[in-house]
């Protein structure tokens, strides 16, 4: 065989060789093959975004069936739906149902599969979508998910819990500052009752609002209220996806106080008015109803007072007739005993008087005879007393004479102590008296480097200052 009969061999047997353009281009044709220029796909969108062109990019995943509940997909593809077919995919929403395209959301959509050449990228070209197809899957889902909560008793759980007899501290569950949270405020507000809300502000919509929303539920329960609140202003079918999820299910069923929505929609109902104690149609109305409770009870203690008022105004004026009745017997018994003690008062002061004069007399001759004898008495007592008196005057003469002289000489001795004792005696010896502060320093410790002293000498004062204190 000859070299170039082995080179044509070696190439035959070779796979063909493409360049990345000339592979790009095989892929669009065996695409457009295999699948023509239309087909429909159905999957739940991610990852959803608008671009400032008008154009909308998002992935269509097969979500994975072991794990709903996980963000990982058993397949994908990127989905592009451009300005011009969008505003028609938009309008078709929009007639049934007022629905618009989220994260979340189960589709069926019309498009062309095309590979993107510069990309590198393959993708699917959106130009229509199905609008039954997503509200079949939602229906489908909440009669799934409203058996699992009947088969589980979850149902009616809170519809069991006892309804406050005056509600007036609420837990609001909302997006503060929306429509739904004035309206639900305000109602509040001109009901002219005392209310105490506890907000707790959570996104309503979207793929996150959800656990926050079943968050924002337990948390409320836990602050204390009487009743809880889920509210949000009005919107399309696929708005209200996040209260017809389960995880915010199962928080108002096992919320500990009674739960009433307020969701804004007036013909479909979604889990949470399945679940919750009460529903009402709408933000204002879930407010009214409970304004309307606790004006209830209000009333019904107005009321209970008021009959309380009429009974006890009976009682007393029964007791005052019985009181009038009593107090004329007694008037009457009073005036019959008066004059009775009157009589015996009057026997008794007789006798009293008699008594009296017998004693009386009798006193007045003792009286009489102790005066002589006092009289007596006191004579000799006045002339014992002047000759004790003379004995006393002249023992006191004989010693005032004695004093001055013992005291003159107790005086100079104590003269001569003052003396020995006197400050200035003892400088003049020698001594001094150091002080700081006008303290006097007994003991170096007392002082610190830098203190200040006076020292008394018997001709003056030395100021020094401490330079070490040892």
């Amino acid at each position: 065989m000859s070299l170039f009969d082995s080179a044509g061999a070696r190439a035959a047997s070779e796979p063909m060789t493409f360049t990345v353009a000339q592979l790009a281009n095989r892929i669009k044709q065996v695409l457009s093959d295999a699948f023509g220029d239309e087909l429909w796909v159905e999957g739940e969108i991610r990852n959803l975004s608008r671009a400032r062109s008008g154009h909308m990019y998002f992935d269509l995943v097969e979500p994975d069936p072991d794990n709903a509940s996980s963000k990982q997909s058993e397949a994908s593809i990127s989905v592009a739906l451009f300005r011009f077919n969008r505003e028609r995919v938009e309008e078709t929403l929009r007639r049934h149902g007022g629905m618009a395209m989220e994260d979340g959301m189960k589709v069926r959509i019309q498009g062309k599969l095309d590979f993107w050449p510069p990309g590198g990228r393959l993708q699917l070209y959106m130009a229509g979508i199905d609008p039954n197809f997503t509200l079949g899957e939602l229906e489908a889902e909440r009669l799934r998910l409203l058996e699992k909560l009947s088969g589980e008793g979850l149902l009616t759980k809170n519809q069991a819990v006892p309804f406050p007899v005056a509600p007036l501290r609420i837990g609001l569950v909302t997006s503060n500052g929306s429509a739904a949270h004035h309206d639900f405020h305000n109602e509040l507000e001109n009901s002219g009752l005392a209310w105490e809300v506890v907000l707790a502000d959570t996104p309503v919509q979207g793929t996150e609002a959800p656990p926050l929303i079943a968050g924002a539920i337990r948390a409320v329960g836990r602050a204390g209220v009487d009743v809880i609140a889920v509210v949000r202003g009005g919107g399309a079918r696929t708005d209200l996806v996040a209260f017809d999820s389960e995880v915010v299910a199962r928080a108002i069923a096992n919320a500990p106080v009674p739960v009433v929505t307020g969701v804004g929609h007036e013909i479909d109902r979604t889990i949470v008015d399945e679940v919750a104690h009460e529903a009402q149609k709408t933000p204002t109305a879930a407010a009214v109803f409970i304004v309307s409770a606790a004006r209830a009870h209000l009333e019904a203690a107005e009321q209970a007072w008021g009959g309380i008022a009429n009974w006890a105004s009976r009682q007393l004026g029964a007791a005052d007739q019985q009181l009038v009745a009593v107090s004329q017997t007694t008037a009457r018994a009073a005036e019959g005993h008066l004059d009775r003690a009157g009589r015996r008062l009057e026997g008794r002061a007789g006798r009293i008087r008699d008594l009296a004069e017998n004693r009386t007399r009798g006193e007045t001759r003792r009286v009489d005879g102790c005066a002589g004898a006092m009289r007596h008495r006191a004579s000799a007592a006045i002339l014992d007393g002047r000759r004790t008196l003379e004995q006393m005057k002249s023992a006191m003469a004989s010693q005032s004479q004695r004093a001055p002289r013992a005291a003159s000489k107790e005086l100079i001795n104590l003269e001569g102590r003052v003396r020995l004792l006197d400050p200035r005696a003892i400088l003049a010896r020698g001594w001094s008296i150091t002080r700081h502060s006008g303290k006097v320093v007994r003991d170096p410790a007392s002082l610190a480097v830098g203190d200040e002293l006076v020292t008394t000498l018997a001709e003056g004062d030395l100021h020094s200052t401490v330079s070490e204190n040892q």
